[in-house]
């Protein structure tokens, strides 16, 4: 069956009830907030120097737990099989794990003032070889405070001359031990030390943690790998079914290009992405402080996008069921399952190849690009409502708002094509990723517009879109929580 021009309006489309179905002040509101919540959250993109880290809350704290995490994990896994080793070194690209995260540490101590912060710097510049680098720190610390004289005398102990003798050197171990807590940067420490002056059995004892707790992380990610493998063949296997099936892809009947004009979508689209965001800030304001509920009023700030695409549809004759496709035809259930199988392992093999390409480009996702620092540091209780949030409702409004609204309204102007990119382009704003972060949801935006289309349904993208915020989350609760 040929699909109706962009440009022609369907046999099914009935006019339009007279009246302006849309208040013009709130469209014009929420457009303007919309394009100042694009604009700000798309900073990143549009400009490289742009940090991320004014988004997070605790930047040294969540960063000393990425990178302890990595460095445990990475020890590991030098010691483990290597085949494991190199698959991890290609794709996390050829930068060494320590020198790249003394470059983290370079620009965040550009931006905050931390005393630990400066004191795994100077470990990581020495680690890397950069042994007068971290010189320079310690000379600046004796002259600060007494607690800088005594991180100095760690690092110096360590690393600098002179040597300690054996007794000065457990006595260093010791308040280490005491001050410190367990870490890589910690058991480092000590095993430096412990090395200077000849005490096997602390430096054993300090390799030794670090690889229980990098064996740990190295089980938790060899799971998670095999989950991420599983997928990855299982759509593949899916997606040879569907090309050899070559039936209907159809999963339900929305129409493409909707229902709507493009006045009337525009009109929807900016008011589900603009209202969310000023009632979020009209709380902010009235409520004045944290409450501890952000979550369940970021999910409660969507509700208005049901109430005015159901008002809107009622005024048609039509429901969300129908504009989205959201009931499977009877023969539809197969084509569900396959396609979103196929859209799984499509964005694994994506985030894989971008991620590959990044490293021989140098144009490396920034380590908080997509960090949710409620899942590192929040109570049990607000880490489910933030899981439920990122794999539940934020699909499903996503979906709604990009797929649905802004796909389908672009369609009744442009080619499948043209709409898929245009719509992934705007998508990829609100993430507030760099070039790298941002290539995967692009990716990722196109594949689920065009399955969309092609399934006239919008549940093939929303469960895909469900599938890789699970596997996401559960990576960082699994290495970083």
């Amino acid at each position: 069956m040929s699909e109706p021009s962009p440009a022609t309006a369907p046999e099914w489309i009935s006019p339009p009830p007279p009246g302006k179905p849309f208040s013009t002040l709130v469209t014009a509101v929420c457009a303007i907030v919309a394009v100042v919540y694009l604009g700000l959250l798309g900073r990143p993109l549009i400009e490289p120097r742009s940090s991320p880290l004014s988004e997070l809350d605790r930047p040294a704290d969540s960063l000393e737990r990425l990178v302890t995490r990595e460095l445990d994990l990475s020890a590991a896994m030098r010691g483990g099989l290597g085949w494991e080793w190199r698959l991890y070194r290609a794709l996390s690209g050829d930068d060494d794990p320590i020198e790249q995260a003394a470059g983290w540490y370079d620009e965040l101590l550009e931006t905050i003032d931390s005393p630990s912060a400066e004191l795994h710097h100077a470990i990581l510049l020495a680690e890397s070889g950069r042994a007068a680098d971290a010189g320079e720190a310690v000379a600046r610390w004796i002259a600060a405070s007494a607690s800088g004289e005594r991180m100095a005398g760690w690092v110096t102990a360590a690393y600098l001359a002179p040597r300690p003798t054996p007794e000065a050197g457990r006595a260093l171990i010791g308040d280490i031990d005491e001050e410190l807590p367990a870490t890589w940067f910690s058991d480092t420490l000590t095993k430096r030390i412990a090395a200077r002056i000849g005490d096997a059995r602390a430096r054993a004892r300090a390799e030794a943690a670090i690889l229980a707790r990098g064996r740990d992380l190295l089980l938790r990610a060899r799971i998670l790998m095999a989950g991420s493998a599983a997928i990855l063949l299982i759509g593949l296997l899916a997606l040879g079914w569907m090309l050899a099936r070559r039936g209907s892809a159809h999963i339900a009947s929305a129409p493409l290009p909707p229902m709507w004009s493009g006045a009337d979508g525009g009109a929807l689209f900016v008011r589900g992405l603009g209202a969310p965001q000023a009632i979020a800030l009209l709380a902010f304001v009235a409520l004045r402080r944290e409450t501890g509920l952000g979550t369940v009023l970021g999910m409660a700030a969507d509700l208005p996008l049901f109430w005015w695409i159901i008002h809107y549809l009622r005024t048609r004759d039509s429901s969300m069921r129908a504009a989205f496709g959201l009931v499977p035809r009877r023969d539809g259930w197969a084509p569900l399952i396959g396609i979103t199988l196929a859209l799984g392992a499509a964005g694994i093999a994506a985030d894989v190849l971008i991620e590959v390409a990044g490293g021989f480009l140098h144009l490396k996702t920034h380590w908080a690009d997509g960090l949710t620092e409620e899942l590192l540091w929040a109570s049990p209780r607000r880490v489910m409502l933030e899981a439920l949030d990122a794999t539940v409702w934020a699909p499903i409004v996503e979906e709604l708002t990009f797929r649905g609204l802004l796909y389908g309204t672009l369609r009744t102007r442009l080619g499948v094509g043209s709409s898929a990119v245009l719509s992934a382009v705007v998508f990829t704003l609100p993430h507030g990723y760099a070039i790298a972060g941002s290539a995967s949801v692009l990716v990722s935006g196109v594949l689920w517009a065009l399955a969309y289309e092609r399934t006239r349904s919008l549940w093939p993208g929303l469960l895909a879109h469900a599938a890789n915020n699970l596997l996401s989350t559960l990576w960082t609760l699994a290495l970083l929580r």
